[in-house]
């Protein structure tokens, strides 16, 4: 706890944050077929508003990937945005969320806080999370089986994380937010014969060698569609 700490305050007083906005939002049709999903209106701002707005101070820069409509993203959230300085890299292929993080590694140094852009979470969640080298944001789901289940260490600490089991071990899932290391690119060595490239897979592997800690959420959002959109806007509504 005590490295912990130092490493907390010798880290947080400028960090970067990533946010994944590449995905063409095709469940969100036809709100997307116009602009990007991180555009849409919920509760009478853009989606990026939301989640860029909620990120702790410490938080200075933002590296946005995008790509689907990505000049939009662009040119409405410019070089500097709710106080953070801004910059953009493409991924011009669809090739999963591992590649998609591959695409700002030559910005990136040691540890960062890691968003998908179609997901608000909690930002004391993320300030908790901040402490840590390596840290996974969690979310207790009543019905886990259609998301990555979260096992843990005896010590509290990541095991593994299994995509949709039919049998959850818990009830934990992993949501939008991990703070990341930037020695997780080590472990970008192996990868599924699918093609695609997961942020999970590296992760599951890191985990086995480091310490990723869990910090729980106490609200998630996610807007992957036009129902969950809907239900995203009713709570921000009521915040």
């Amino acid at each position: 706890m005590v490295e912990e700490l130092f490493y907390y305050l010798l880290n947080t007083t400028q960090m970067q944050a990533v946010i994944l906005a590449a995905g063409k939002g095709t469940r969100m049709h036809p709100l997307t077929l116009e602009k990007p999903k991180q555009l849409i209106q919920a509760a009478g701002k853009p989606i990026i508003d939301h989640i860029i707005s909620s990120l702790p101070k410490e938080i200075t820069e933002v590296i946005v990937v995008v790509g689907y409509k990505g000049d939009m993203i662009i040119d409405y959230c410019g070089d500097e945005f709710c106080g953070r300085t801004m910059h953009y890299v493409w991924q011009h292929n669809p090739l999963g969320t591992a590649h998609a993080l591959e695409q700002a590694r030559h910005l990136l140094h040691e540890s960062f806080l890691l968003m998908y852009g179609d997901d608000l979470v909690d930002g004391t969640a993320i300030g908790r999370a901040l402490q840590h080298k390596s840290c996974l944001l969690a979310y207790e789901h009543p019905d886990p089986r259609a998301f990555g289940v979260i096992e843990l260490k005896d010590d509290g600490t990541l095991k593994t994380i299994v995509e949709k089991p039919e049998n959850p071990a818990t009830n934990l899932v992993s949501a939008s937010g991990l703070v990341l290391h930037t020695d997780l690119f080590d472990y970008y060595n192996e990868w599924p014969e699918t093609g695609e490239r997961y942020i999970t897979h590296a992760l599951n592997r890191y985990a086995q060698d480091h310490p990723v800690h869990i910090e729980q959420l106490a609200f998630w959002y996610p807007m992957n569609s036009l129902e969950q959109l809907k239900e995203a806007e009713k709570s921000l509504q009521s915040l």
